[in-house]
C-alpha cells in the first residue's frame, strides 16, 4: 500500500467514517473506521467498530475501501499491492 493510499485509511479513522472494506479474497467487512494499530506480527491494521464488535484488519489484505456516508475526502479507494 502506497503512503498516499494509507492516508485515506487515516482520514477514515479520524472522521469515524462508516466504510465497507473489500478484501483480496472478495470478502466484505462493514464498520466504522476507528483507529490504526499493529497486530502481534507487527503488521499495520485498521480497527473497525462492527455489528459484532471491534475487528482489526491487516492493511495488506485490503483491496478497496468504500465510504458508506458522503464525505469530502473519498468515495472509493482501490489499493495497490
Amino acid at each position: 500500500m502506497k503512503c498516499a493510499e494509507q492516508d485515506y485509511i487515516e482520514i477514515a479513522c479520524l472522521y469515524k467514517i462508516p466504510i465497507v472494506l473489500t478484501l483480496d479474497n472478495s470478502n466484505k467487512v462493514e464498520g466504522v473506521a476507528k483507529d490504526t494499530a499493529y497486530n502481534e506480527h507487527k503488521e499495520e491494521c485498521i480497527v473497525l467498530d462492527t455489528a459484532d464488535g471491534e475487528l482489526s484488519i491487516t492493511l495488506n489484505l485490503i483491496h478497496s475501501m468504500q465510504a458508506l456516508k458522503a464525505n469530502p475526502h473519498f468515495t472509493l479507494v482501490k489499493f495497490t499491492k
